[in-house]
């Protein structure tokens, strides 16, 4: 039996609200503004465009 597991990337995000830093992999949805991240710290949801690479 073999499993196929895609690594989950995860991204260095700073959340614009509480400034904090936080690891997070990319939450996907349907359209392209449910794409982000979720600040664990104040759970704003932060867009995926926001993020500086």
């Amino acid at each position: 039996m073999s499993e196929d597991h895609e690594e989950e990337k995860t991204t260095e995000v700073v959340c614009p609200h509480c400034k904090k830093t936080f690891a997070a992999s990319l939450m996907t949805g349907d359209a392209e503004r449910y794409r982000g991240y979720k600040c664990p710290h104040c759970r704003l949801f932060v867009p995926a465009a926001r993020v500086n690479e």
